[in-house]
């Protein structure tokens, strides 16, 4: 087995197990961001109508349906069956006649060259062994002065990238590694992008609502070990997560970046 073969399936029964808990996460912390890469990627386009959207790793849906109001025809694709099924199952329930949801693969793309005017991918990066590959699928994919519209968590600044990294490989073992700006300018450039949008954001989540997301609850070996590593960074924030106690309810909090990149295929 590689080490992609083997990553994938971390990824699978990751999300599988995950997938209520999930997608509840997903829907009332990331739809704004959502709502908002959508506009991004298709402002400034005279007519999108006629437009085939891709969604690349789209999970329960939380990209997919902005670009649905805003394009002719979108396809969700991720390596997840789990999560195929709950986007299947929103989109029946919205009655939209213009999504489709299959499985797939971000690193080998079920697409012809050209095919689509409009590719997204939100925070799914940091769970890709080969960035680099599957920057350069979603490309593929792209008709010229087609747009690419990637959404991730990213290092700004970060004392220690390390520790960051390796707090997320704790709460969650299918993350990979957060790229940096500037390494996102350098897959987009490699692919034949050219970068027409960034914008670079922060949002404070409550750890154990964040930890939730991820199948762990207060108590659970995961939680525990997850939880003392982001406290240990408090005094000189390490790991540039920014972790404080909330001064109402004592709660541990922590600071999340966010990238949003929009790039047009040159050619």
């Amino acid at each position: 087995m590689t080490s992609e073969t083997k990553h994938a399936d971390t990824v699978r029964e990751r999300f599988t197990a995950t997938v209520d808990k999930f997608n509840a996460f997903a829907g009332t912390k990331r739809g704004a961001e959502a709502d908002h890469l959508a506009e991004c990627v298709t402002a400034g386009l005279l007519d999108t109508s006629a437009l085939l959207a891709v969604d690349v790793a789209c999970g329960p849906g939380t990209l997919t349906f902005p670009l649905a109001a805003r394009v002719g025809r979108v396809i969700g694709i991720d390596i997840t069956p789990a999560m195929i099924e709950s986007a299947r199952g929103k989109a029946a329930r919205k009655g939209l006649q213009n999504v489709e949801f299959i499985l797939g693969d971000a690193r080998s793309l079920p697409f012809n060259d050209g095919a689509a005017g409009i590719v997204s991918c939100g925070f799914s990066v940091h769970h890709m062994l080969e960035p680099a590959k599957a920057v350069s699928e979603m490309a593929r994919i792209l008709n010229p002065g087609g747009r690419l519209a990637i959404m991730d968590l990213v290092l700004i600044d970060s004392p220690n990238p390390a520790a960051n990294n390796a707090i997320e490989r704790v709460r969650d073992p299918s993350h990979t590694t957060k790229q940096t700006g500037a390494q996102f300018r350098a897959l987009y450039a490699a692919a034949g992008l050219r970068v027409l949008t960034e914008e670079v954001s922060e949002r404070r989540y409550d750890f154990d609502e964040w930890m939730q997301s991820a199948g762990s609850a207060p108590g659970d070996p995961c939680y525990v070990k997850t939880r003392r590593m982001m406290e240990d960074t408090i005094p000189d924030d390490a790991a540039g997560f920014h972790p404080s106690y909330s001064a109402t309810t004592g709660a541990l909090e922590f600071v999340s970046t966010i990238l949003l990149l929009v790039g047009e295929k040159t050619k």
